[in-house]
């Protein structure tokens, strides 16, 4: 398992429950007060954990998940039933998978010679966060109504994610580490591992939006107010928001379809000609943007200027709808996700696919046991670069 650095950065509280079940969460034996609006939980009371089949709900009913050493890997105890599809190649009921593995492509190379990827992916609108074998099956999955646009992998096997109404850390278990209840009409859709804690995005109504930064027990440690002009509603703002290396902030807002980078003051320091859902500070200094309903993905340079573009019926058999979240591997591959949320994307195409710096798909994700997938974080160990993810 890989270790966070700045690029991917932990809140405390009590809230709805995403699952919808009703009953509060319990308290946990961590140390501390929580900060306010965080206290910490204990089980959690959704969601079945399951090991099934990439063709739906797990058959096999509740198996006893363990995690190994320090890698934190999910073992099944038993196996689900239902056709399986998505990266490993064709399956019952399932699609085919993604192009057959070039050189260059990251990930492991599967028994039809085609590129494979073990991955934890969210979504919006439909479908669980989810932990996927790089066959294809599904490890672990945590079922929930509404959205989870962006979902993570610690290094201790934890899933952390937020599910719209807060962001919370479950263990494979399900236990709730932590649990963050945003305040009433307020959305977070981000939460970002820091190599001490996590950054949320808090969107208010009129135009208010808070990055809070808590350590890994749960407590308020920052406050960034960021303010824009007009009256943005909470749903109109953030969605992936991210900590980069110098210690600024990159934000994207849905409505105004625009990212900026903003200082530890909430000043505006740059604004990118597009971005919706996600900005990725990389290592070279360059900026990796998707741009929702613009129907493209760009990288742009320090100096302002789009180095490298993904257009909308560029890709064949991967015309863009909504482009959403994205992660470079350290092969200089990038992941796209294609939320098809918003209509532009023909039935049957995949969730996600990789491309080569040349345009050329060498993996792709079709697996409807995923439904609509907004996110998705690999976690080949070669696909960081240097310890560090870049999504």
């Amino acid at each position: 398992m890989i270790a966070f650095t700045l690029l991917g950065f932990a809140p405390a509280c009590t809230g709805s429950d995403p699952s919808g079940a009703s009953s509060p969460l319990p308290q946990a034996g961590s140390s501390g007060a929580p900060s306010a609006g965080a206290t910490a939980g204990g089980t959690s009371p959704g969601g079945d954990l399951n090991s099934s089949g990439g063709g739906g709900a797990g058959a096999a009913g509740a198996l006893g998940g363990t995690t190994s050493g320090g890698a934190g890997a999910v073992t099944a105890g038993a196996s689900g039933a239902g056709g399986m599809a998505g990266s490993g190649g064709a399956a019952a009921g399932g699609g085919a998978a993604g192009a057959s593995g070039t050189a260059g492509a990251s990930g492991t190379a599967g028994a039809s010679g085609k590129v494979e990827h073990r991955f934890v992916s969210g979504m919006s609108d439909g479908g669980p966060v989810a932990l996927v074998a790089a066959d294809g099956q599904i490890e672990w999955q945590y079922d929930l109504t509404g959205e989870a646009n962006d979902a993570w992998q610690l290094p201790n096997g934890d899933i952390v994610f937020a599910y719209k109404a807060g962001a919370r850390e479950l263990t494979p278990g399900k236990q709730v580490v932590w649990n963050y209840a945003a305040p009433a009409g307020s959305e977070i859709h981000s939460c970002q591992p820091l190599p001490d804690g996590f950054l949320l995005g808090e969107a208010h109504d009129g135009g208010t939006g808070y990055l809070r930064e808590l350590d890994s027990a749960g407590k308020l440690q920052k406050t960034v107010t960021i303010q824009v002009a007009g009256s943005l509603g909470a749903h109109g703002q953030f969605r992936e928001v991210r900590k980069t290396s110098q210690g600024t902030y990159l934000v994207t807002y849905l409505d105004l379809g625009k990212a900026r980078e903003v200082d530890a003051g909430g000043n505006v320091l740059r604004e990118f000609p597009c971005g919706s859902f996600v900005a990725i500070r990389l290592k070279d200094g360059n900026t990796l943007v998707s741009c929702g309903d613009d129907h493209r993905v760009v990288e742009v340079d320090a100096q302002g200027s789009v180095v490298w573009e993904v257009t909308q019926q560029e890709i064949p058999g991967n015309q863009l709808g909504f482009a959403a979240g994205l992660q470079r591997l350290a092969n200089g591959n990038t992941i796209i996700c294609n939320w098809p949320g918003h209509g532009g994307v023909p039935a049957g195409q995949p969730q996600a696919f990789e491309l080569t710096r040349d345009k050329r798909v060498v993996w792709q994700l079709n697996n409807p046991a995923l439904k609509l997938v907004s996110n998705l974080e690999v976690l080949d160990a070669d696909a960081a670069l240097d310890g560090a993810v870049y999504r």
